[in-house]
């Protein structure tokens, strides 16, 4: 098990603020934790203070967070300044789905994995980027997990309660209220969620695996509740498949289509995430449209692409 992000939300905007938690997460070194990052609030950006964010390739900010109706060229801006500064926008009336399909299909491909869609009634306080934003009322922090290994040997459980109580040490360090844990199953790489589920129910895509991501979210659940854990952001199966050997594997042999992925987001976080599809501004806008008609019977959806 891994911490996959210690992440620390600030409640606002301040130059040494920001570059005080940077150096306090720089000093914290612990092969238990894989990645530290920043998450700034909301509609509030100070692009004054923005070229004096400490430059540390150790730290990654998710720093810009806007609204289908902002301009949203100021993403595009602020994201070319430093290549550890990630961006979300979030989408919730239709009306607005062809600017944002636009915006998106005019980013140049490596800035692309650096924005997300969020499909959702308001922004979302998780660890994950580029999607997480500091969608709180004071400074804390939360983390999230990388632990495919231990689920499917049974040790959840261990492996959450174990990063639970480290957390918290690390956010009394910190002087910072413990938000909880995004408690997703996600991949990295040989730690496939996509052969957790293949394991349960045969190869992806076929019938049998949506009802088995179903009741590997209810097992995420009721591990979080039996050790009183706060689940926060996501907290579902995640299927990013450029993170996942098994789904690449699955791309690779031809067996992993664009329509199958998507039609697991109605039971999971599967979103199109991380997958590489083609420079086609009407697949982008019937995405869009599609994850918005999801999400009216599902609370949450992810484009990431």
């Amino acid at each position: 098990m891994k911490i996959r992000a210690l992440t620390i939300f600030a409640s606002n905007i301040d130059k040494d603020k920001i570059e005080n938690y940077a150096n306090q997460l720089s000093s914290i070194n612990d092969s238990l934790i894989w990645s530290k990052r920043i998450a700034f609030p909301p509609k509030s950006l100070n692009e004054k203070i923005i070229g004096k964010i400490p430059e540390n390739k150790d730290i990654i900010y998710s720093i810009i967070h806007l609204s289908q109706k902002d301009n949203l060229s100021l993403i595009k801006d602020i994201l070319s300044v430093n290549e550890n500064f990630y961006g979300s926008i979030l989408l919730n009336n239709p009306s607005y789905v062809d600017n944002v399909s636009k915006f998106i299909y005019d980013l140049e491909p490596q800035l692309a994995t650096r924005v997300a869609v969020l499909i959702y009634d308001d922004f979302l306080t998780t660890p994950y980027f580029p999607v997480g934003s500091a969608n709180t009322l004071i400074d804390s922090m939360a983390i999230s997990l990388i632990y495919p290994r231990e689920f499917l040997d049974g040790n959840a459980q261990k492996a959450l309660s174990v990063a639970d109580e480290y957390a918290k040490k690390i956010a009394t360090q910190l002087k910072l209220k413990y938000l909880g844990i995004d408690v997703s199953l996600s991949p990295w790489k040989e730690e496939s969620v996509a052969e957790i589920i293949e394991k349960r129910s045969g190869k992806l895509f076929s019938f049998g695996n949506m009802s088995t991501v179903a009741e590997i979210n209810k097992e995420i659940f009721e591990i979080a509740w039996k050790l009183k854990i706060t689940p926060i952001g996501f907290s579902e199966v995640m299927l990013p498949v450029a993170e996942d050997n098994v789904l690449i594997e699955r791309v690779n042999e031809g067996t992993l289509t664009l329509q199958g992925l998507f039609l697991l987001t109605s039971v999971c976080v599967a979103g199109i995430d991380m997958v590489v599809v083609k420079k086609d501004y009407d697949l982008i806008r019937k995405i869009l449209k599609d994850s918005m008609a999801l999400q009216i019977v599902k609370r949450l959806s992810l484009i990431h692409i």
